[in-house]
C-alpha cells in the first residue's frame, strides 16, 4: 500500500510541477525541426520565392506546394533533412508538369 501512495504522489508531483510528457518534447522537436527546415528553404536561391508548406510529425517531414522545376523539387527535399529528421514526404508539385 505504501508503494501505491508513494507512486501517486510521485505522478501528482510530476503533474504539479509541469514535467513534459514524452509527446510534449516530441511536438516541440518536430517544431523546431519545421523552423529550420523552412529557413533553409527560405534562403535557398531557387525556392526562396515558392510557396512551400513544411509539416513534421516523429521526424517525418512533409513539404506541400509547388515548386518552378524538379531540380527545385529534389533541391528541396535535400534542404529538409536536418539534424533528427528520418524521411521526408515530398508532395511538391511542379509547375507546368503535365500539360
Amino acid at each position: 500500500m505504501r508503494r501505491v501512495w508513494f507512486a501517486l504522489s510521485v505522478a501528482t508531483a510530476a503533474l504539479t510541477l509541469g514535467l513534459a510528457s514524452p509527446r510534449a518534447i516530441a511536438s516541440d522537436q518536430d517544431d523546431e525541426q519545421e523552423e529550420q527546415i523552412r529557413a533553409k528553404l527560405a534562403t535557398a536561391p531557387d525556392l526562396k520565392n515558392n510557396r512551400i508548406r513544411v509539416d513534421v510529425d516523429d521526424g517525418i517531414a512533409v513539404l506541400d506546394g509547388t515548386v518552378d522545376s524538379q531540380q527545385e523539387k529534389k533541391e528541396a527535399t535535400s534542404l529538409a533533412h536536418v539534424e533528427g529528421i528520418v524521411g521526408v514526404n515530398n508532395r511538391l508539385q511542379v509547375r507546368g508538369a503535365g500539360k
